[in-house]
C-alpha cells in the first residue's frame, strides 16, 4: 500500500469544525462543509473526522455523522467519537464512511469493536492513540475516563487483535509545527507499516515517516492556516 497523506478534522457537538492545540485548548474553526471542501480540493488521501467526546455519558454522534454524509466530497472519510453499539448500524448503512476510528472502546467495549468489525471489515478499523512520553514511559489517552494510562502489553494485544491501523497522535505537539515525537516508536508494539502519525508534523517529519515505511500521516491544524502543498511532500 502506498504512503497516504490524510488530514484530521475535529467536530463539535453542533457539527462545527474546531481545532485543538496541545490536546488542551480548542478553538472554533468554522463551517464543517467549507473545511471538508477545502481539504477535498487539497487532494488529501483521506480525512479523519472525529467528535472528541471526553468522559462517560450517553453521548453519541448519530446526527453529526448523518449530516456529514450529506456533504459531497470525493475524499475517503473515516469517522470517530460517539460511535455506540446502538448507532453503528445506522451510521454505516450508507457506504459513505470507509473507516471507523475508536479510542474509549479499546479500553472498555470489545462488543462494539466486534460488531463494527463484522459490519465494516477489519480493514476499516482504526485505533486513535493520543500519547506523550514521560520518564521513559509511554502514556496513552483513554477518553472515557478522560485520563492518561501507561501503555502495557494488554493494550498492544487489543490493538493487534482488533485494528488494521493505529493513528498515533502526539498530544504535546498537536496543532503546532513543533515536530512529531518519533521516539514513540521505541515503545510501540504494532507493525510500523500500519501506523499513521499525527500531531505537530513538519514537512521533514512527513518525509521521515515515508522513509520509515509508515502507512501514512494525518495533518492537523496548520494545513488549514497556510499555503501547504500536499503534492510537494509526496
Amino acid at each position: 500500500m502506498s504512503f497516504r497523506i490524510g488530514a484530521t478534522v475535529l467536530i463539535d457537538y453542533n457539527g462545527n469544525a474546531i481545532q485543538s492545540y496541545g490536546f488542551k485548548s480548542k478553538r472554533f474553526l468554522g463551517n464543517l462543509q467549507k473545511v471538508l471542501n477545502f481539504l477535498d480540493a487539497y487532494e488529501v488521501d483521506e480525512i479523519h473526522a472525529i467528535v472528541p467526546f471526553k468522559g462517560k455519558g450517553s453521548s453519541n454522534s448519530s446526527e453529526v455523522f448523518l449530516n456529514l454524509s450529506n456533504i459531497s466530497i470525493s475524499t475517503p472519510l473515516g469517522i470517530g467519537g460517539g460511535i455506540t453499539e446502538e448507532n453503528i448500524e445506522e451510521i454505516t448503512k450508507d457506504p459513505f464512511f470507509e473507516r471507523c476510528i475508536f479510542n474509549s472502546a479499546i479500553f472498555s467495549n470489545p462488543n462494539l469493536l466486534r460488531k463494527t468489525r463484522s459490519i465494516m471489515g477489519h480493514q476499516a478499523m482504526i485505533a486513535s492513540i493520543p500519547f506523550f512520553i514521560k520518564d521513559n514511559t509511554l502514556m496513552v489517552y483513554n477518553s472515557e475516563s478522560d485520563s492518561w494510562v501507561k501503555a502495557d502489553n494488554a493494550l498492544w494485544k487489543k490493538l493487534k487483535d482488533n485494528f488494521n491501523e493505529v493513528l498515533l497522535l502526539d498530544a504535546n505537539a498537536e496543532g503546532s509545527k513543533k515536530g512529531f515525537d518519533f521516539e514513540v516508536f521505541k515503545y510501540t508494539e504494532f507493525p510500523v507499516n500500519r501506523v499513521i502519525a499525527s500531531g505537530g508534523l513538519t514537512k521533514n517529519d512527513i518525509n521521515k515517516a515515508k522513509k520509515m515505511g509508515l502507512a501514512g500521516v494525518s495533518i492537523d491544524n496548520f494545513t488549514l492556516h497556510s499555503e501547504y502543498s500536499i503534492a510537494g511532500v509526496r
